[in-house]
């Protein structure tokens, strides 16, 4: 997600299901904090988080 990649992207690059991939990403939003809100562009906050972290 960091990469830029879109679901289908993390989907074929971990050789998982599109499902798997969105559960996973909604854990990792769900543990950042970022729930949904149309104002938000969550990806870009949990990228910003996560570089803010390193």
């Amino acid at each position: 997600m960091a990469q830029g990649q879109s679901n289908a992207g993390i989907a074929a690059t971990l050789v998982i299901g599109h499902a798997a991939v969105e559960k996973h990403i909604g854990n990792i939003f769900g543990k950042l904090g970022l729930h949904h809100d149309a104002a938000d562009h969550r990806r870009v906050l949990a990228v910003l988080r996560y570089l803010g972290a390193t």
